[in-house]
């Protein structure tokens, strides 16, 4: 919790009232999946000249906001547990852009695991426009010479993707935790259990970004393009192509073959799927199958098979 992004300076008590059930409605949200952990002295944080949060969330003191706003706000804060403060080296200053920062403590928590390669993101107050990955640096405790590293800003629960994405080269993810990574940056998309690295030629570090490419065009555009192309595999091609990628269904002639279209199949949790569309990274070997959107799923696609290649004649 970026407590420096609580600046209520200039707005006018229904901004600051809406802005508050925003900040609530996305905290409340990631509170159900995820740990929010904040600073110990987050009620001292100042929120305007000589004002601290404290004052206008527990006594209503100026900037002012409404009632049930600012109960809302300070149980849900409340309830988010305090980050550990004694790390060694945590910064109180910060750099954010070139802009000083003092009493930062959260962010300075988030530049000192990033530090150590072990990323924080740091929701803010949705009145800052401080989003997506920002430079921050910083002196640590013990006086070290600065350091500066990318850390991720958010202020609605849905940038958490993006987060997750860009952390599989950030943090070098191993293979061991890639798919549960990759449940929390493609939470669209519905991983099959039997997929492995291993079915591709090539090794896991040499697959692993076009996956993550993959994923993301299929997540992110592939229900679109459906919907605008009205289904027409040409036309779905050429829109989907356009991220830099060559996703396509199986050609006719390989479709009217049942027993080869039988190793599109794919079995999760009992119940049959036909992963038919794929992406290609080469043109004769290592494959991505996946479904369409289906509605035994929520509407989501199922990621069926990694492979080098199926059978075609």
């Amino acid at each position: 919790m970026d407590e420096t992004s609580f600046d209520f300076r200039g707005l006018t008590e229904q901004e600051l009232t809406d802005l508050m059930e925003e900040f609530s409605d996305g905290l409340a949200e990631l509170r159900e999946r995820h740990e929010v952990a904040v600073s110990p002295w987050w009620t001292e944080a100042e929120c305007a000249d000589g004002r601290e949060l404290f004052h206008v969330l527990y006594e209503a003191g100026t900037p002012r906001a409404g009632r049930d706003a600012r109960v809302r706000m300070a149980r849900l804060m409340d309830r988010c547990p305090a980050w550990d403060t004694d790390l060694p080296g945590l910064p109180d200053q910060v750099e954010l852009g070139a802009c000083k920062q003092e009493f930062a403590w959260s962010v300075g928590y988030a530049w000192w695991h990033t530090v150590r390669r072990h990323h924080v993101a740091c929701l803010v107050f949705p009145a800052v426009d401080r989003r997506d990955w920002q430079p921050v640096s910083a002196v640590d405790g013990a006086g070290n010479a600065t350091a500066e590293v990318k850390v991720f800003f958010l202020a609605e629960p849905s940038a958490l993707t993006s987060f997750w994405r860009r952390l599989f080269v950030r943090e070098d993810v191993a293979e061991s935790d890639f798919f549960d990574r990759a449940r929390e940056a493609f939470p669209d998309l519905v991983l099959a259990d039997s997929l492995s690295f291993r079915k591709f030629d090539g090794t896991y570090r040499e697959m692993r970004d076009w996956v993550v490419h993959v994923l993301a065009v299929v997540h992110d555009h592939f229900a679109a393009a459906l919907a605008k192309r009205a289904g027409q595999p040409a036309d779905v091609q050429a829109e989907l192509g356009q991220h830099g990628l060559v996703l396509s269904p199986e050609s006719p002639r390989t479709r009217s073959k049942t027993k080869i279209m039988r190793q599109r199949d794919v079995v999760h949790e009992g119940e049959t799927y036909h992963c038919e569309w794929h992406a290609k990274k080469e043109p004769h070997r290592n494959r991505v199958h996946f479904s369409l959107p289906e509605q035994r799923l929520g509407g989501r696609v199922l990621i069926g098979i990694f492979v080098d290649h199926l059978d075609t004649e």
